[in-house]
């Protein structure tokens, strides 16, 4: 009989210690993971921004095409119907940046001011630079 009760009172189970172990490690991984969705988001908000870009980069030329010259904002494309209005803005909801003629002998700018909102930064979005 006294050995029915020391085998019962010693249950199988997990010490403090590898308690302690298995929280610590869900953490880091919890960590990690919100780390990697955080800035997932940024980078589908940089592609859309590029993609928009490219679609503008397409439409000016077919306005180009059909006037012989380019616009000269971007609200010229939304009067004449080559584009929505909701379009002429960027990923992160800015509005892009457009400029005929442009510098360094292109033919027009146009950007986006990137992640932080501020033309002239290194994270600025230049549809010229898109596929470099």
């Amino acid at each position: 009989m006294n050995t029915y009760r020391t085998a019962r009172s010693v249950r199988p189970g997990f010490s403090l210690l590898e308690l302690s172990l298995v929280l610590a490690l869900l953490g880091v991984l919890m960590a990690v993971a919100a780390y990697n969705i955080m800035g997932a988001g940024e980078r589908g908000k940089i592609k859309a921004t590029r993609v928009t870009l490219t679609t503008i980069k397409n439409i000016l030329q077919t306005y180009q095409v059909d006037h012989s010259t380019f616009p000269p904002d971007l609200q010229t494309l939304i009067t004449t119907k080559y584009l929505e209005d909701k379009k002429i803005k960027d990923g992160f909801e800015q509005p892009l940046y457009y400029a005929v003629p442009g510098r360094d002998g292109r033919l027009y700018e146009l950007l986006s001011a990137g992640p932080d909102s501020k033309f002239q930064t290194p994270d600025d979005i230049d549809v010229w630079m898109i596929d470099k």
